[in-house]
């Protein structure tokens, strides 16, 4: 095993979260500047869908799923336990969520993870900001009842990265058992588990990994339309050429630039203000500076959120004719997004 490993978790038989970690390897493999310098792991239950990948492969069976979820049936302990097993397979271990994009060179995040140190996706917030969030007060709350309180200057970090020595791997058996007395709290707090990785790093030195990575949970539905897209076209199979292909695939959603911004204006000063979100995404769907492969994708994705906008403000048919006409779209595509409205709209009900 080399002494630097990438460590990946994938269970379920969703394509999209399957597709999510073969593009996050791409994009690894498409940084590497020196051969061999890291190795890639995938966990999971799919060991099939990697046949041929320059992965090594560790089967995960239903048993050892269900064993990892716990006995509360907390999900997101499964990452916890295979950080705690993949960890002793190599000297230093990078856990990456699935909805991650390399562009950089992983290499350098390895020179950043020692005995002395642990690698985290980024920086959220002091404990003093996030105890007084809606979602944390009756978790805060609760460690002060049971004398567990930390300081308020004890930091969280989001865990899409965590990467961490084999000499240090001990400190997921903590992570663990945070996890398993945090139960009653699952579910208002669905971080749990990245919040159990802090508390077990405490005041240990931790440094970030964001300048490498977009780690971009928070626009799924945009990645996953690019990712469906190129995987369309090239297929799951692997072979050398598919992460220089990949490139072709921006490492972050285009958003629309000041010169269409502009241009959007005159459109949106005739689109009533309840409308204007659901129009602007209309506007940059139809300018988006994507390859052709990818942009229908990625055009149905605006237009399904934009959907959602127009039904949560009880927009008429008649407001929402009046909204395509002022955004500028073809007939056509005013007959595919009716389409798509409607199925939104059946699927709400």
């Amino acid at each position: 095993m080399n002494s630097n490993q990438l460590l990946y978790l994938l269970y379920g038989n969703n394509a999209v979260y399957r597709q999510e970690a073969k593009f996050s390897i791409l994009s690894a493999l498409r940084q590497q500047r020196v051969p061999a310098s890291f190795s890639i792991t995938v966990m999971t239950d799919q060991p099939h869908a990697f046949e041929g990948w320059p992965v090594t492969v560790i089967a995960l069976d239903a048993e050892t799923l269900t064993q990892w979820q716990g006995v509360h049936g907390y999900t997101h302990r499964r990452k916890a336990c295979a950080i705690a097993k993949g960890v002793k397979l190599a000297d230093k271990t990078i856990f990456v969520d699935t909805d991650t994009v390399f562009f950089k060179d992983p290499a350098q995040l390895f020179s950043r993870v020692n005995e002395q140190q642990y690698l985290m996706d980024q920086f959220e917030w002091t404990w003093a900001e996030a105890k007084h969030r809606s979602d944390y007060v009756a978790f805060a709350h609760d460690l002060i009842t049971k004398g567990t309180a930390v300081d308020d200057c004890m930091k969280l970090y989001n865990s899409g990265i965590c990467g961490i020595t084999r000499s240090n791997g001990g400190i997921m058996n903590s992570v663990i058992e945070r996890i398993d007395a945090w139960k009653d709290h699952y579910c208002k707090l669905h971080t749990i588990e990245q919040i159990a990785v802090s508390f077990a790093m405490g005041q240990s030195r931790v440094v970030t990994a964001h300048d490498c990575i977009n780690h971009y949970y928070a626009k799924k539905r945009y990645y996953h339309a690019m990712n469906r897209g190129f995987f369309d076209k090239h297929g799951e199979q692997y072979h050398p050429a598919l992460p220089r292909l990949s490139a072709r695939v921006p490492v972050f959603f285009p958003e629309p630039s000041l010169l269409a911004k502009i241009k959007a204006l005159p459109r949106l000063l005739r689109v009533e203000k309840p409308y204007k979100a659901a129009a602007k995404l209309i506007i940059h769907s139809l300018t988006l500076p994507l390859t052709p492969d990818l942009r229908p994708h990625c055009q149905r994705a605006l237009w399904h959120r934009s959907i959602e906008l127009l039904l949560l403000k009880h927009a008429t048919p008649a407001q929402i004719e009046h909204l395509w006409e002022a955004c500028g779209g073809t007939p056509q595509q005013q007959g595919y997004f009716k389409q798509m409205l409607e199925q939104v709209a059946t699927a709400r009900h």
